[in-house]
């Protein structure tokens, strides 16, 4: 085949060829670079406003400081990092490291379900950090052991049976022969959410049969022997699918308060994000690895004597959490002191210990209370807290003073609606949302208060 004309376009040129003029790239200045990190840091910000603030507790754990070493190389919010780590390792520690409250037998499996904005929320930037490290860790569980795909109660226990006529359809197994640990990842959670809905789908109730571990055999028609299951999840889903597609059956129906909703968001802006420096990987996964191996070596992991005395603290924390106005929110954090024990039995075994001692605990329910708080920001946002923030982000370095906020942005009305301006200031200076400082009136006198976007001063 021939071409008319081989030759390439004088791009620089101008004049009767018709080709376009290319300009030099201008350089930018210094001044130029501060307003693209102030843009930057006004967009984290908004991004960020919804979440809950959190305890700096939550990370005095191994897993916590593993994701505070993957930071620097990520958008993803560290908190995220973290507890896509945590269902991972709650799986890969495998069925006989348990907790045994009463009667009841509790594997260490947690179920965080990450929950944030499109593109925003860095979802899955969060867990490809943690991939990344457990495949330094693990190469092999990574490939094996995380799947997607849930769909139906008994296409999950198939995944397990072991009685002769379940190969029959010829189907090869999913799971290395003898394994039965399975970490679901499911990044489009609305769509599970959407099939457990269809009249039929027994996915809800294999579910719960699954928080509690071990025996998922069924007794229909297709019935199958699946004893031994060893089954954690990690979901995505946004605050407004989550909010459109839970109804209050769900939650009574009991399934959603077996899971850990976290709020997440981008923590930063990296224009040219780089991954950790590969022997850094290298040590981290090992270290993980060697944590891993000697944890599931564990049977029963129980309270040590200073654990068991700030147990009581925590367990009276959580069972006498007032009443809330909005059912949905009650069913979510029903389940709060178990999920604060199976996390600290993780953190316990990743120190190679099957005592769980107060700094377990201490962050175990720093996360469950994070946790709380997330549920209720997704189910009963803060509409007043938003517009406040926005309102002194949109003021950039300058800033708002009391009197702005009072008067212009809440109108004098504040009281009158309900709405408690010092409170929501208070809640975003404690979130690190905004800074409070102190400056001096042109004209002398007394100082006044003003409030910045945190990274605007």
């Amino acid at each position: 085949m021939t071409h008319a004309n081989t030759t390439p376009p004088n791009l620089l040129g101008s004049g009767p060829t018709g080709t376009r003029r290319l300009y030099p790239v201008r350089v930018p200045e210094p001044a130029d670079a501060d307003v693209l990190a102030t843009r930057a840091d006004d967009l984290v910000a908004r991004a960020r406003l919804w979440l809950p603030p959190a305890d700096p507790a939550v990370f005095d754990c191994y897993l916590g400081r593993l994701a505070a070493q993957l930071d620097p190389g990520t958008e993803a919010d560290p908190i995220g990092v973290m507890v896509s780590l945590l269902a991972a390792a709650g799986v890969h520690l495998g069925p006989g490291p348990h907790l045994q409250i009463g009667y009841e037998r509790h594997p260490l499996l947690v179920w965080p379900i990450l929950i944030g904005q499109t593109a925003r929320g860095k979802k899955g930037t969060a867990h490809n950090a943690a991939i990344e490290l457990l495949t330094h860790a693990d190469n092999e569980f990574v490939a094996s052991n995380v799947q997607s795909g849930l769909s139906s109660g008994e296409g999950l226990a198939a995944v397990f049976a072991t009685d002769p006529d379940s190969g029959k359809s010829g189907r090869a197994r999913l799971l290395p022969d003898g394994d039965c640990r399975l970490l679901a990842y499911e990044p489009e959670w609305a769509s599970v959410m959407a099939r457990m809905k269809r009249e039929g789908n027994t996915l809800s109730a294999t579910l719960r049969a699954a928080w509690e571990g071990g025996n998922l055999s069924t007794l229909n028609v297709d019935a199958r022997v699946a004893r031994r299951a060893h089954v954690g999840i990690l979901a995505h889903i946004t605050p407004k699918e989550f909010k459109a597609k839970v109804s209050a059956s769900d939650m009574a129906g009991g399934t959603y308060n077996r899971f850990l909703p976290i709020a997440v968001a981008q923590s930063k802006l990296l224009y040219t994000p780089t991954v950790a420096d590969p022997a850094l990987l290298v040590d981290l996964g090992a270290s993980l690895a060697d944590r891993l191996r000697h944890g599931a070596r564990f049977g029963p992991v129980g309270l040590s004597h200073a654990g068991t005395a700030q147990w009581r603290h925590i367990y009276l924390e959580f069972a006498d959490h007032p009443e809330e106005e909005d059912s949905q929110i009650t069913e979510f954090i029903s389940r709060a002191a178990p999920q604060c024990l199976r996390i600290a039995a993780i953190y316990a075994a990743l120190d190679r210990t099957d005592q769980i001692g107060p700094d377990h605990l201490t962050a175990a329910a720093a996360l469950v209370r994070y946790a709380i708080a997330s549920a209720t920001a997704v189910i009963r946002p803060n509409a007043a807290l938003r517009s406040l923030f926005a309102y002194i982000a949109d003021a950039g370095p300058e800033g708002r003073t009391k009197k702005d906020i009072t008067a212009g942005h809440f109108r004098g009305n504040a009281k009158r609606n309900g709405i408690d301006p010092d409170a929501l200031l208070d809640e975003l200076v404690t979130a690190g949302r905004i800074t409070r400082d102190e400056r001096p009136r042109p004209g002398g006198g007394r100082s006044t208060e003003v409030y910045t976007a945190a990274g605007l001063t």
